[in-house]
């Protein structure tokens, strides 16, 4: 049974990556802490589905990013959490004007155009990657398409010197088990309390009090770990937030993201050579690009991923269009018939969840430089964490888990204890 403290030392508010990370760190450190969500489950971003379709799939994270500098993936594989130990290999097909392609000039271009925009932030260029695509180019749809997917957000809102901050080492892996899963695997037996809100934080004398829809908490520190847009549009309160912070939340907020998942009968996909296709028609200026996970882990489901003001408005208009849209682009490619197989279909909605409102952050073109605000401690016993915290894993499961990690080493110490190890610092 899971003892929850009184009189914490340090309340955590999330029970997403971050702040399962922070109190991981707590609790080896012994420090009396509790960790409050505001939705009733845990995970936050990292949601791992396993009714809805009647197979396992992600509504959120799904990827160990920067798979070889992941602390997520050595956890992993800890507790014996699968993932794909391998990056897929082969052409990522393509079915555009009206038949399918092995298109490696097509694959090339978008990742160079992905690799052109983080270069230019490496260079000191921090402009919006829209400068750096040309739309006049047939494929330009495909490549904005994947941009939004990266970054949540239009290429016109991208910042080259954000982009080119994150540490990407090329190697990214797909959790078979389900991130979502694996968070709530490492949260186990910690002091977690769901349904619970926390509405406003101050920090007074040597107390920080936090008022939640069950009351007031009053502890020596706390963390927050929630999604940027809590603090970003004030339902998360913070009296006497530094100008500084409130600023980068506005430099660098976040976007949106949804999926669209269909479950089939069978495996109607057999004899197709790779697990992930795009669809498009480069010549009609209505149809949006979809990239499709197809029998992911050999599960009978197809999901497709939007992003950026394309989600956020197909997510307003209604579940039931936007199943409609990625159901019309599989039938487009693989024939009407399809439609015979589906069982099931079901979208995600990050973009209305009143406790997520997003995906994640992106700073702006020209504020590059914007997360480092989130570093500082707010009134020496209020700390950040998050994804948006993180200055080379920002947008990551990993990024938010290790912010979590250095906002427990802040926390310690600012309660004049020792630290659990080595002293954790942020990258510059």
């Amino acid at each position: 049974m899971i003892q929850y403290p009184l009189n914490p030392d340090v309340v955590i508010i999330g029970a997403g990556a971050a702040g399962i990370g922070a109190g991981r760190a707590l609790a080896k450190a012994k420090i009396p802490f509790i960790i409050i969500e505001a939705k009733d489950r845990i995970g936050g971003r990292a949601f791992t589905d396993t009714t809805s379709l009647g197979h396992l799939w992600d509504h959120g994270c799904h990827w160990f990013h920067s798979a070889d500098k992941n602390v997520l993936r050595n956890l992993a594989e800890e507790v014996g959490h699968k993932y794909r130990s391998e990056p897929r290999t082969g052409v990522m097909r393509a079915f555009m004007d009206g038949q399918w392609k092995n298109d490696r000039l097509r694959e090339d271009f978008v990742w160079g155009v992905l690799g052109d925009v983080a270069e230019a932030g490496r260079d000191g260029r921090d402009i919006p990657a829209a400068a750096l695509l040309d739309q006049n180019h047939p494929w330009y749809p495909m490549a904005k398409h994947w941009l939004a997917l990266m970054y949540s957000v239009e290429p016109e809102e991208i910042s080259t010197r954000d982009a080119g901050n994150y540490d990407d080492t090329g190697l990214n892996l797909p959790v078979e088990d389900g991130y979502g899963a694996l968070i709530a695997r490492l949260a186990a037996g910690l002091p977690i309390r769901t349904s619970i809100a926390a509405t406003r934080i101050s920090a007074r004398g040597k107390e920080v009090l936090v008022e939640t829809n069950h009351g007031t908490i009053t502890a020596k520190a706390a963390i927050v770990a929630t999604p940027a847009r809590m603090l970003e549009t004030g339902r998360l309160g913070i009296d006497g937030l530094p100008s500084e912070i409130a600023q980068a939340f506005a430099d660098a907020p976040m976007g949106y993201y949804e999926k669209i998942a269909v479950a089939f009968d069978g495996k109607v996909f057999d004899g197709f050579d790779v697990p992930y296709a795009d669809i498009f028609d480069p010549v009609a200026a209505t149809t949006h690009p979809l990239n499709f996970e197809l029998h992911p882990f050999g599960r009978p489901i197809a999901v497709t991923h939007i992003a950026g003001n394309f989600a956020r408005d197909m997510e307003r208009e209604g579940e039931a269009g936007m199943i409609d849209f990625a159901v019309s682009a599989l039938v487009r490619a693989f024939g009407s018939d399809l439609r015979k197989r589906i069982k099931k279909a079901t979208t995600t909605h990050w973009s209305s969840d009143i406790f997520i409102n997003g995906a994640y952050s992106c700073a702006r073109p020209g504020k590059g430089a914007a997360r480092k605000a989130f570093a500082a401690p707010i009134q020496e016993r209020i700390f950040l964490a998050g994804e948006h915290v993180h200055p080379t894993f920002q947008a990551t499961a990993h990024g938010a888990f290790e912010t979590g990690l250095f906002a427990a080493e802040k926390a310690i110490m600012a309660l004049g204890h020792m630290t659990t190890g080595a002293k954790r610092t942020l990258p510059a």
